[in-house]
């Protein structure tokens, strides 16, 4: 029996599909943790699983950031000095708490860019194979830009531009990461040291699917697609009594939220929902979510986090911020969704579900109107072919077993390891 240790530092949906791939991993035989902040710690003990202690409370730093606040809210974009300085100050403690959480590890999952960041490093001092976990594309290709720099194609030599500039983002915790490798026994290192190598061997392993992005033609072996990872949901779990008595009192409500979006502006963007749900006549469960989203009126219910793969199966439509997480969920429950986004990936899935024929269109939550979310609700509810063409997909997603994929590649790895570092 191999123990793995799967470093998560995120949000809830950063943290959730890792649930759903490490019962699945404990089922094959593995003894599994996840390293994860105390706030998304029960997703963790609720799948069954040992929770290993991570710091910080991304939640608290995003809201607490002006920063962060500025391009939440898309009102500023270029990061200051001490802005860069706030970033890395937010990550001190976190290299050291993942070499903890790693102790007696044979393998490492490590998933998103600050797990990522220094649990190579920490593979490298311990001679344990790793592998990088991506809910985003997160090899450079020709075929489309960076998921979290656009979605508008410069070409194939411009999108393999943009992703190695993105890349250098990584220099400015270079000083962390030596610290790092110092108290670990190994010497410093130059951002090009190690880059090189990991992006020309290193594992990496998607948790999405080939149906919604098509794995470019242009990535090496190693690189790979496996399908969704979809999360685990607690075997007591029961949905609140008041949300089931709104669900079956009238019509299949739509479902808005914004996920892990830390904005300053709650009462506003609260208001526009209430108003856009009563002109397109409809009734709505609103998420509370980061963005302490508020419904108000008998025609609305708001709701803490509720399972999606269990609500998406009872709505109509669903608004969000097309994060990963919540675009999946869409998907996998075949609803169609009016996308209203923020920062990172969220215009990439926004892209993907419209060439999907799943969303009519796509809006920047900043310039989000009542009329416009009206409008979008009403085509989304009264147009079957987003419908159809949501649970066309929804169908494709269920013929693929995206855990089972996964966990024969990480089999293969600890089978033959080699590690790269």
């Amino acid at each position: 029996m191999s123990t793995i240790v799967i470093v998560a530092y995120g949000t809830r949906g950063d943290v959730a599909p890792l649930t759903g791939l490490g019962v699945g991993l404990q089922k094959s035989g593995h003894r599994v943790a996840v390293a994860t902040t105390e706030a998304q710690a029960p997703l963790v003990t609720a799948a069954g699983l040992e929770s290993r202690w991570l710091p910080t409370d991304p939640e608290e730093a995003t809201r607490t950031s002006d920063f962060a606040q500025g391009l939440i809210d898309g009102d500023r974009m270029k990061p200051s000095k001490a802005a860069m300085r706030e970033m890395v100050e937010q990550l001190d403690g976190v290299g050291p708490a993942i070499a903890k959480a790693a102790e007696g590890a044979d393998l490492l999952l490590l998933a998103g860019p600050v797990s990522t960041l220094f649990g190579y490093h920490v593979a490298e001092a311990m001679d344990v194979p790793s592998t990088a976990l991506g809910l985003q594309p997160m090899a450079a290709t020709g075929e489309f830009p960076p998921a979290a720099l656009g979605t508008r194609s410069l070409g194939r030599l411009g999108n393999r531009a943009l992703w190695k500039l993105g890349g250098l983002g990584e220099k400015i915790y270079l000083p962390q990461i030596n610290t790092l490798r110092t108290d670990l026994g190994l010497r410093s290192v130059k951002l090009s040291d190690y880059r090189d190598r990991r992006d020309a061997e290193w594992p990496i392993l998607h948790g999405f699917s080939r149906h919604v992005v098509l794995r470019p033609a242009d990535w090496r072996p190693g690189i790979e697609i496996t399908g969704y990872w979809w999360p685990a949901l607690p075997s007591d779990w029961q949905p609140p009594a008041d949300l089931v008595k709104f669900l079956d009192s009238g019509e299949a409500p739509v479902y808005i939220g914004f996920g892990s979006t830390a904005t300053r502006k709650s009462a506003e963007l609260s208001d526009l929902i209430a108003n856009a749900v009563d002109a397109a006549g409809v009734r709505a469960v609103v998420h509370s979510g980061w963005a302490r989203l508020h419904g108000v009126g008998e025609n609305m219910i708001t709701v803490d986090d509720v399972p999606h793969e269990w609500l998406f199966e009872h709505v109509a439509a669903a608004v969000h911020h097309c994060g990963a997480g919540t675009t999946a969920a869409g998907l996998r429950a075949g609803v169609p969704t009016i996308p209203v986004v923020g920062i990172m990936d969220q215009p990439f899935w926004a892209k993907r579900l419209c060439d999907l024929g799943v969303a009519a269109g796509t809006i920047k939550r900043k310039d989000l109107t009542t009329e416009w979310l009206a409008d979008a609700i009403r085509t989304a509810v009264t147009d079957p072919s987003y419908r159809d063409r949501a649970r066309a997909v929804s169908l494709q997603l269920q013929a693929e077993d995206g855990v089972a994929t996964a966990i024969e590649a990480i089999n293969a790895q600890l089978g033959g390891h080699r590690n790269i570092n």
